[in-house]
């Protein structure tokens, strides 16, 4: 029988009597509509009720004409892991703001010594649900025509009830409205002639303040006469071209401009020459609120929507305003009424309209004149509002002398001097010992094979001997070390001279070297600075000439000691004279990285490029001859492999070290289907031998060989005070050895392209990838140097990507991560783009490519390095108070609790997790999950955060949250008045044992894998329990 009933009606009159005939609990009654409910609502509720009694859906055809938004989930699968919506988080992030006043305008804050007035709100989805609803790809965009009500809302309420007017705005940059968080807002009135000046900021999640809006606030000193009335019909006879409400927002949604229910507006539009004419209605969940607005933003941004259709547009271009020359309402406007735009004038880059709002009796209501819009292609747009602005960058080299009086003033002390055996460590030593210090001078085993006075010899490849050389050269009357000098480099040979076997030993002596006098330095608590010297390792202007590859990763490992233990760093020093060294090593200059040519001191930055991002600009492709791309058969080779084919490369060669899984053969063969002919090759290209036999099988059953893409390349993470030889030999072979191979065996071919993928942490370092960021250095300085001898040579600097490679294989919490960091990831198609364009340009030996969040990025550092400080300039300037200024505006007995929290937001950011996750004070941070680069990160972020610089053992004597705030609120640190006696006690005596012990974790962590380090970091924890 029926057992559901629903009726049909604007209220529920027939359902109350049909139930008191039947049983209790009989049935399921369905209200359609209901009194003082919004009618959408309630028909959704409805619809609920029949879905859980089992009722069937046409979601077809209740889905029919919404504009859907993409929803972010998880890329891993689901888990069964329960994550309720944490209302109590929710409430934490919308209780601060008091929504009794205008919803976007906010509160009018007291400001004593001023004549400004300021307005303060919080503006986020979770305040506003329909601001959800306005999005532009997938970004949510706080609507322009939100400006302009909050402008209104002031001029009501500082008016005096005088007609006013908005005049000369100006649009500066978008707001894009993150999906949980709310975004702090003020608009600035100044007084000015006839009114005020106003401009809208909001404070970035990096607490820096950016300018949104600007203009004037005239108050008008006439009123408002009687408005006649216009014709709507004879407007719309002039508007013979009919276009629905469907029709205009499946437009908007292929050009980009994704409207949700609350901006649902145009009911229809009828278009004639230059000028349009539509029918606006406010939706119903949305009329409640119609009061509380001077002008609805949802019912003016529905006006510029019309405009979208008066605007010729068939190349599918989006249409920005920019500016208003004058807006003025007249009266309220109803949910209901009619828009007219005029196009007063257009050129090829802007366009000038002028809205005019009617009510349903043809009255005006509102005007807007001179309104410029401007026209911005697809690309520019979706990468500005997906966040990928511009993404591509360069190494530049500046003029740079040393700042006159930043030498630094010491006392005699002794210099460890890693001498070359071309002489210039020995004469830096003699002229340093002439100043009075002590220098002892250390050379490779195979050079000096015995002490004599201060000379002493290691050999570079055994760990023991630099542990002997710190345990016996720097004790009994030997002065306190100042420095240590390596200039071991310059005895690698010059490029033409090299070979694969000389190769291999020159990174033993550069990079072994380095590593094992780096573990040692820091096993025997030495805190002097490191410097790296190096002769022509690094391209320095166009005319440089051939480079010394084999030196190159030295600059990469050099970066990596400086995110690791910049306490210890100096810089690296490129191609200086004896003076030049001197100077570098005595002035306090942060400055680290230089390079000397022709007398002229060089200073490295890094800039966005000026390579333009256009389809237009196609990398050297043809049909008739064949590709070689190492690395191939994984999904980034894959990928580019696509790429070619669809570019016309029809013979490609993929190699790899195994055969193709069963993923790449499907890929290979769809590839085969399209008509291109693949050749798959084992070979490993860390083996000259193996690289031989490959392009010999190239030349026998290919066309001629005119490009190679070298994507191959492992991973081997760990600090530097974990890894080994081994490990390093194991990252490199592939990027060093298999580029150079690839260099040597094919010089002598005629190339149209030779490509390297490395990676954006050669350029800004990566904490954990000491031995990645020196391989990919030898490829950036590989590419330089074929530049150099006429031959064909691009290194791209690779940021993440998404869905291939290897960041891709990271879990959801070190992608995380990685966002928290500032790195965004590269969309493969965007990534295929940009490799296309650095391809095709003639005379760049090197580009970045990387979306990157610089003030995210910047704000984890203890400050800004020289090398990123262009970039750093660009942005936005910083005007709120440190996190110590904040500190000592809170009183003493809250200090505590307010690091506390400092710290563990910090620390949750490490993580990857919700800043305000609460954490356990008392459990191990290895039981929390903290691996060895965590530990290096989090110490980083908090040296930034209290400006101090912190003992890189800092998380492995104090393990624990709350063993970490004792130490860093006592004496030795900030010194909180709240922290306690007891309590600095205790530190300082915590502080003892642990120093005791750091020798012997230390000695253990070089030796270990990261999950035996996990394990023995994991037991020392527990036990300090």
């Amino acid at each position: 029988g029926v057992d559901t009933f629903l009726e049909v009606g604007p209220k529920p009159a027939l359902l109350g009597m049909a139930r008191q005939c039947l049983p209790d609990d009989t049935g399921t009654w369905i209200v359609s509509l209901r009194e003082g409910q919004e009618d959408w609502r309630q028909l959704l509720q409805g619809l609920g009720e029949w879905r859980i009694q089992g009722g069937e859906i046409d979601w077809v055809a209740l889905e029919e004409g919404a504009v859907r938004r993409r929803v972010q989930l998880p890329t891993y699968p689901f888990q069964r892991q329960r994550y309720w919506i944490d209302d109590a988080r929710l409430a934490r992030r919308t209780a601060q703001w008091d929504r009794s006043g205008h919803p976007l305008l906010g509160k009018r804050l007291q400001l004593p010594g001023t004549d400004e007035i300021r307005f303060e709100s919080g503006i986020g989805m979770l305040l506003i649900p329909w601001l959800a609803d306005h999005r532009v790809f997938d970004a949510a965009i706080f609507p322009g025509s939100g400006y302009l009500e909050m402008v209104l809302a002031a001029g009501a309420d500082v008016s005096s009830d005088k007609p006013f007017s908005i005049r000369e705005l100006t649009i500066e940059q978008a707001l894009i409205l993150p999906e949980e968080e709310t975004v702090t807002t003020h608009l600035i009135l100044s007084p000015a002639d006839q009114g005020y000046r106003f401009q809208v900021f909001s404070l970035s999640e990096e607490s820096l303040w950016t300018s949104h809006v600007a203009g004037q606030l005239n108050i008008e000193q006439e009123a408002i006469g009687q408005l006649d009335a216009v014709d709507l019909a004879e407007l719309r006879s002039q508007c013979p071209t009919e276009i629905s409400a469907a029709e205009h927002y499946q437009f908007c949604q292929e050009i980009g401009m994704n409207y949700g229910p609350g901006f649902l507006c145009v009911k229809q539009i009828f278009r004639g020459e230059g000028l349009a004419l539509g029918q606006i209605e406010l939706p119903e969940l949305l009329n409640h609120e119609i009061d509380s607005y001077q002008l609805h933003p949802v019912l003016f941004d529905a006006a510029l929507q019309v405009a979208i259709s008066a605007i010729p547009n068939p190349s599918g271009e989006i249409h920005l305003p920019i500016a208003i020359k004058k807006l003025q309402v007249y009266r309220p406007v109803s949910a209901r009424f009619w828009c007219l735009v005029r196009i007063i004038e257009s050129d090829e880059k802007t366009i000038i309209i002028d809205i005019s709002l009617f009510d349903e009796d043809g009255i005006p209501v509102a005007n807007a004149e001179g309104i410029t819009v401007t026209h911005v292609d697809r690309e520019t747009i979706e990468r500005y509002f997906r966040k990928k602005s511009n993404d591509l960058y360069e190494v530049t080299w500046q003029a740079s002398g040393i700042e006159t009086g930043a030498t630094k003033d010491e006392g005699p002390g002794s210099w460890l001097i890693f001498a070359d055996g071309s002489g210039l460590g020995k004469e830096l030593a003699g002229r340093l010992e002439a100043a009075g210090d002590t220098c002892l001078l250390v050379y490779p085993e195979s050079t000096k094979d015995s002490k004599n006075d201060n000379i002493w010899s290691v050999n570079p490849a055994e760990p023991a001997q630099f542990e002997g050389l710190f345990a016996d050269a720097l004790q009994g009357e030997t002065p306190p070390l100042k420095g240590i000098v390596h200039l071991w480099g310059l005895d690698a040979p010059d490029t033409p001279e090299l070979t694969a076997e000389t190769l291999a030993q020159a990174q033993i002596l550069g990079c072994g070297s380095v590593l094992h006098l780096l573990q040692a330095h820091i096993e025997h608590k030495q805190s002097a600075k490191l410097w790296l010297v190096t002769r022509n390792a690094v391209g320095v202007g166009e005319n440089q000439d051939s480079l010394a590859v084999a030196q190159a990763p030295l600059w990469g490992m050099g970066k990596i000691i400086a995110m690791e233990h910049p306490e210890l760093w100096g810089g690296m020093i490129d191609n200086p004279q004896l003076t030049d060294l001197l100077a570098e090593i005595s002035v306090q200059d942060n400055e680290d990285q230089v390079a000397y040519r022709d007398g002229q001191r060089y200073v490295a930055r890094l800039a966005e490029s000026k390579i333009p991002v256009s389809g237009e600009v196609r990398a050297p492709l043809t049909p008739d001859h064949s590709y070689l791309i190492t690395g191939g058969l994984g999904a980034l080779g894959l990928e580019v492999t696509r790429w070619m084919v669809e570019q016309g490369a029809r013979h490609l060669v993929l190699t790899g070290r195994r055969g193709p899984s069963d993923e790449a053969q499907a890929a290979i063969k769809q590839l085969e289907d399209a008509g291109a002919k693949i050749l798959v090759v084992g070979a490993d290209v860390a083996d000259q031998a193996q690289v031989a036999r490959l392009l010999g099988e190239i030349a026998e059953k290919m066309p001629p060989l005119k490009g190679i893409i070298h994507t191959a390349g492992v991973l081997d993470d760990g600090v530097l005070v974990q890894q080994n030889m081994a490990r390093f030999e194991k990252v490199m072979a592939p990027k060093v050895a298999g580029s150079w191979h690839l260099h040597t065996l094919t010089q002598g071919m005629s190339l149209d392209f030779f490509v390297c993928f490395s990676s954006l942490a050669s350029l800004i370092g990566s904490s954990g990838q000491g031995n990645y960021v020196a391989a990919n250095a030898f490829m950036d300085a590989l590419a330089h140097h074929r530049r150099a001898m006429g031959l064909p040579g691009l290194s791209i600097n690779w940021g993440a990507w998404a869905k291939v490679g290897l960041a891709a294989d990271l879990d959801s919490q070190q992608q995380a991560r990685l966002a928290a960091m500032g790195i965004d990831t590269i969309d493969p198609e965007q990534g295929m783009l940009r490799l296309g364009v650095s391809m095709g340009q003639t005379e760049v030996a090197q580009v970045g490519v990387a979306p990157m969040n610089w003030s995210r990025y910047l704000k984890q550092l203890s400050g800004v390095p020289a090398f990123l400080s262009e970039l750093a300039r660009m942005l936005p300037s910083q005007s709120s108070a440190s996190f110590l200024d904040e500190l000592k505006e809170i009183p003493p007995e809250e200090q505590r609790d307010y690091l506390f929290t400092h710290i563990q937001s910090e620390l949750n950011r490490v993580f990857g997790f919700d800043p305000s996750r609460p954490m356990d004070p008392d459990t191990g941070f290895s039981d929390l999950g903290m691996d060895s680069l965590m530990i290096v990160e989090s110490r980083n972020r908090l040296q930034a955060s209290f400006e101090r610089t912190l003992p890189s053992t800092l998380l492995f004597k104090y393990s624990t949250l709350d063993k970490l705030v004792d130490y860093i609120a006592s004496e030795e640190v900030l010194a909180l008045q709240s922290s306690g006696e007891e309590s600095s006690k205790e530190t300082a005596t915590s502080a003892e044992q642990a120093a005791d012990e750091s020798k012997e974790v230390l000695n253990k962590v070089k030796q270990l894998s990261e999950e035996e380090l996990a394990k023995l970091i994991s037991g020392k924890f527990r036990a300090s329990n």
